[in-house]
């Protein structure tokens, strides 16, 4: 008895860490989980930059940086949220009919409840996107809009 607990422990931590039906972890388990779950939230995320309305942009833009990298710039811009608890913010790129400049929307997702409004410093979100020197390849302008201003930097 002595020797053989030890060898099934042995065993069972062996099994457990691959996906069969011997792992006694996936005995209640009802499978992993499925790309779908996966491209749920992505659409949901299209969904909501597809309905980049005023809802979405977030309510202004304190700071925009262009910063050189090996191989092309990053993009960093501080925005102001309308409340605490916005979430999952990104640069989402505008088409625009202007030759030489990229323009992008500031958007957020919002509190699913009502959030308290907060300081300024509470509200503040950060967001950066990577442009490689070929998807720069015109461009001379970066402009980056929310609900109330515009800020723009130059190459």
């Amino acid at each position: 008895m002595i020797r053989t607990l030890p060898v099934a422990l042995c065993a069972v931590l062996m099994v457990s860490g691959c996906g069969s039906r011997l792992n006694p972890m996936n005995w209640f388990d009802f499978g992993p989980a499925t790309p779908a779950d996966a491209v749920a939230s992505e659409a949901q995320m299209t969904e909501i930059i597809a309905a980049a309305n005023s809802e979405n942009l977030i309510a202004g833009i304190k700071e925009l940086k262009a910063e050189a990298i090996p191989g092309g710039i990053i993009l960093r811009a501080v925005g102001v949220a309308q409340t605490q608890q916005y979430h999952s913010a990104e640069l989402v790129e505008f088409p625009t009919a202007e030759a030489g400049v990229k323009e992008f929307d500031f958007i957020a997702l919002p509190p699913e409840v009502r959030a308290p409004v907060g300081t300024e410093a509470t509200r503040e979100i950060t967001v950066a996107i990577k442009l490689t020197n070929y998807a720069l390849d015109g461009i001379h302008q970066l402009r980056v809009r929310s609900a109330s201003n515009v800020l723009t930097v130059r190459r």
